[in-house]
């Protein structure tokens, strides 16, 4: 069939306008590409991820890198780009299978022996294990439990929760009796995690030996709720409720109203530790079940944290003038601030933390400042597409302006910050897809070195709105599946607004201008071949009002 007469027929629509669907900006497609670029590195390379110490223990180390970076793909698929499936599972899935490389988790090898830091009592070591999800450890296993139940929420998939899905292997060449596979599954890390959390009485399972801490259990609870999702169960109720009621009891907050950031579980206190943001991430990651709590507490947690300058930029206050001001409003007395605070050495993530937190609880004005700060003063860099912010120790500049930046914040929470949305979190949480999302039309494959910037399906106009961009501005030779599109509909695809493939509903295809397209169907997917010169717009029109 001609083009003349396919128009003739009727059976295709005035090309769509795509305009009324949001795109991401560059800056966020960049922290997309810089995440893709990392996680797709060969195994072992771990250029650009390098913690500020050996031994990864500290909060830039992979694990929560990892974590992170994931939880910044399901942001933008979620709530950004929710057609394009396609663009976000291979990624998410290679962080995933390096969240179980030996570098990720070896260290609790040494860390499950114990330490007098998060437990001054003891007067020799323990024993020790290697398995990481076994027991304790809630910074590795809560995260990584996390991680595999948003995957299963974003792509409706069981695929961890086979058993031995997770499988974490031991066999260096001159240590040991011999290889060591620690395996487990989606569901079985479930049911390991909550006994360990009743076994403590539901203050929660802890990160290094006798240290428990608030915000790591989050995540467990997150896991719970996705995994609920699935099964139609209701454990993240019952956990946050035994949680809560735990909590309660023993008093979450500080006298400064911020939450407790380590506990000690034999001495039965906490373990004060100056500076940080502790309260941010805790927050940031409370805020799915808890929002109430969360948002009523903020203001006040958040008011002597950050310093405002007049052009509009928000940086981090030197935590010993945060305290100094806390006690001075306790006191009722005049602050004695110290002077300039600029002698302070950061070395924790909390302007990653912070800016994360804006993002969630929608501070977006204190946002829009951090970030402006960060551009201004924390060197943004561009690489093979991707943008990050790269370490640097150094906390303050010649002029005294916040410059230390660590490896989690420039990988991960800067990006975190940009690709969330207001309770977006929350909303993951509480507001997830249902079966009808994923019966919808949606790119389901990409391949080629291409950018994803719309994704959107409109059901009211049977319509699929795509925007991709080639990779630094090169062409891109693509192909692309478009799943769920045969099923005897008639359709219409545009590129830049001239029709280029139409279907009857049979098995046939009419590809008008081959020159710019080459499409053909494999079930019920559609796959199409093009070369991207620049930002290209694809629409599929279906030509009815069926209901996915």
């Amino acid at each position: 069939m001609s083009k003349d007469n396919t128009m003739a027929s009727g059976s295709m629509r005035a090309a769509p306008d795509l305009s009324r669907y949001p795109m991401l900006d560059h800056e966020q497609i960049g922290h997309l590409r810089h995440i893709h670029n990392l996680v797709s590195q060969e195994d072992n390379d771990w250029d650009g991820m390098g913690s500020a110490q050996w031994g990864q223990e500290t909060s830039d180390s992979y694990r929560y890198q990892f974590a992170q970076m994931s939880y910044c793909l399901g942001f933008a698929h979620f709530h950004h780009l929710p057609a394009a499936p396609g663009a976000f599972r291979p990624t998410f899935e290679q962080a995933i299978r390096k969240m179980q490389l030996p570098e990720a988790w070896a260290y609790w090898n040494g860390t499950s022996k114990g330490s007098r830091v998060t437990d001054p009592d003891i007067v020799e070591l323990r024993e020790g294990w290697r398995d990481p999800i076994v027991k304790e450890n809630i910074m590795y296993s809560g995260r990584l439990f996390a991680m595999l139940g948003m995957h299963s929420m974003l792509f409706d998939s069981d695929r961890y929760d086979e058993p031995g899905a997770i499988s974490l292997r031991w066999e260096p060449m001159f240590q040991g009796l011999g290889p060591e596979v620690y395996e487990y599954s989606y569901s079985s890390i479930a049911d390991n995690l909550y006994w360990q959390m009743a076994e403590t009485g539901w203050y929660g399972v802890v990160c290094e030996p006798n240290c428990l801490f608030i915000v790591c259990n989050q995540f467990a609870i997150l896991g719970f709720r996705f995994l609920d999702l699935r099964r139609g169960t209701s454990v993240a109720e019952e956990v946050t409720r035994a949680f809560t009621d735990a909590w309660h009891k023993r008093g979450m907050l500080d006298e400064d109203g911020e939450y407790w950031r380590i506990w000690l579980v034999k001495q039965d206190r906490p373990l004060q530790l100056a500076g940080g943001a502790g309260s941010q991430w805790t927050a940031l990651n409370m805020n799915a079940w808890n929002r109430e709590l969360v948002h009523k507490l903020y203001p006040e947690q958040i008011r002597d944290m950050i310093r405002r300058s007049a052009d509009g930029l928000v940086t981090l206050m030197p935590p010993p003038a945060t305290a100094e001001l806390r006690r001075a409003r306790r006191e009722n007395r005049a602050p004695l601030l110290p002077d300039g605070g600029t002698d302070y050495q950061w070395s924790s993530p909390s302007f990653g933390y912070t800016a994360a937190c804006m993002a969630e609880l929608g501070d977006t004005e204190n946002l829009r400042g951090m970030l402006a700060h960060a551009d201004r003063y924390m060197t943004p860099t561009w690489r093979d597409g991707g943008l990050y912010y790269p370490r640097n120790d150094t906390s303050y500049d010649a002029d005294g302006n916040l410059v230390y930046m660590d490896r989690l914040t420039g990988n991960a929470m800067l990006g975190y910050a940009r690709l969330n949305v207001t309770d977006g979190l929350w909303k993951m949480y509480n507001e997830p897809w249902g079966p009808e999302h994923f019966r919808q039309p949606n790119l389901a494959r990409l391949d080629g070195r291409a950018d994803v910037a719309r994704a959107w399906y409109d059901p009211t106009e049977s319509l699929l709105a795509l925007t991709l961009r080639p990779v630094q501005q090169d062409s891109a030779a693509i192909q692309m599946e478009i799943a769920n599109v045969r099923s005897g509909r008639n359709w219409t695809l545009f590129l830049d607004g001239s029709p280029v493939v139409t279907s009857d509903g049979r098995d046939t295809l009419d590809v008008l201008d081959t020159s710019k397209v080459g499409a053909h169907y494999v079930g019920n997917a559609l796959v199409l071949n093009c070369t991207l010169r620049a930002a290209t717009d694809l629409a599929l029109s279906l030509h009815d009002t069926a209901i996915y």
